[in-house]
């Protein structure tokens, strides 16, 4: 931020876990929005998470977004950047973008997590697009990283 203003577009906003709008990001993994882009000026959107057991996010990294992750309950698998690690319930992670990332649960429970994404701009139609693509079993990568500049590994 580069000024100190007392002025705001945001929307407050009180969400619960299970009301959020939900999108498949794959057959094991489903993320929700919980504070859309409407709501923070576009400026970062907030979503939830839910792995399954041996689910995983797919190694990934975001052209123009930076992301950060708290994991609420779980244990997982987690590579970012070049580092192999566990991680669970009360960590952290933020992932800037260029960083790729992957998550692996490696529970015997559903890992689940909250999910900052800065700017929203494009995040939620990315979840959308996924979600669209999972659906009609037709993945076109090439259209995710062109739109959204989201790249597979």
């Amino acid at each position: 931020m580069t000024g100190k203003s007392i002025e705001t577009r945001k929307q407050t906003i009180i969400a619960h876990w299970a009301n959020s709008k939900k999108f498949m990001m794959s057959a094991t993994e489903y993320t929700g929005v919980v504070v859309g882009k409407k709501a923070t000026d576009s400026e970062y959107v907030i979503s939830d998470g839910v792995i399954a057991p041996a689910g995983f996010i797919p190694d990934h990294y975001h052209l123009w977004e930076d992301q950060t992750f708290h994991i609420i309950e779980g244990q997982l698998e987690a590579k970012i950047g070049d580092e192999v690690l566990k991680i669970g319930s009360g960590d952290t992670v933020h992932c800037p973008r260029g960083v790729s990332h992957y998550m692996k649960n490696i529970g015997i429970k559903e890992a689940r997590l909250i999910s900052y994404i800065f700017p929203g701009d494009w995040a939620e139609d990315f979840m959308a697009e996924t979600s669209r693509q999972m659906n009609s079993g037709k993945q076109n990568l090439e259209l995710i990283e062109q739109k959204f500049g989201v790249i597979y590994l």
